[in-house]
């Protein structure tokens, strides 16, 4: 099953944060390097996204739709791996973020992607191409999949009921452009990613042979056909 992963730290970095400007720059993905989830992007795997998405990638602030920081005004590839230049306007946010990453709180960049050709390699997974979806700047520990699944039970599925109502809302609405079309995608993958890890987490209090989970999805399904 496909779904939208995250790759934090180490593969992320903040090259150069210019408050009068609003200017960011840095490193979203590191290129040959093994994460925690033994996983090695290679280069190259942006290409194709940046060509055909690349104009879509949004900046945001701990991998959260609604907290947009900015758009990018570069995104390419070198040799050591994934470079954006975002734009961030002034607004309480995007000042204070900036302000965070002058002062060392944020440091790190990290990405929201969707493994689309990749291969097991014994004891990593080696990937060659990937659909980038959005660029954050975060936190350790403080994105939005890490915060929603730190939350288990009743609260976490609430969580989930209102990120998801939220989306139902904006489908409804006609003239949705092509890019707000690409950031719904990537949060209900999202919503995918978060479900699977809370219904199949051995460690979840959703009990396995109870109807929650009939109940939950029931509720997405019902709430999309409105």
């Amino acid at each position: 099953m496909n779904s939208i992963i995250f790759k934090q730290s180490p593969i992320g970095e903040i090259v150069d944060a210019d408050e009068n400007n609003g200017i960011v720059k840095g490193y979203a993905s590191y290129f040959d390097n093994i994460d925690a989830d033994k996983d090695i992007i290679r280069a190259g795997a942006y290409k194709k996204t940046i060509m055909e998405n690349g104009s879509r990638v949004k900046y945001l602030y701990q991998h959260d739709m609604k907290q947009p920081l900015g758009k990018m005004q570069e995104l390419y590839e070198d040799d050591k791996g994934l470079v954006f230049v975002a734009s961030v306007p002034k607004t309480q946010l995007g000042k204070d973020v900036i302000e965070l990453m002058k002062a060392g709180v944020i440091t790190e960049n990290s990405v929201g992607i969707m493994p689309i050709v990749k291969e097991e390699k014994g004891s990593y997974r080696e990937i060659r191409e990937v659909k980038l979806y959005e660029i954050s700047a975060v936190t350790i520990a403080a994105n939005e999949e890490a915060k929603i699944l730190d939350v288990k039970g009743s609260l976490a599925k609430e969580a989930i009921f209102s990120r998801y109502d939220n989306l139902v809302k904006i489908i409804r609405k006609n003239n949705i452009s092509d890019e707000l079309a690409f950031a719904i995608e990537s949060e209900i993958l999202k919503l995918k990613s978060h479900l699977k890890q809370i219904t199949e987490s051995p460690q979840n209090t959703l009990p396995k042979k109870d109807k929650n989970d009939s109940e939950l999805l029931k509720y997405l399904f019902n709430n999309l056909k409105k």
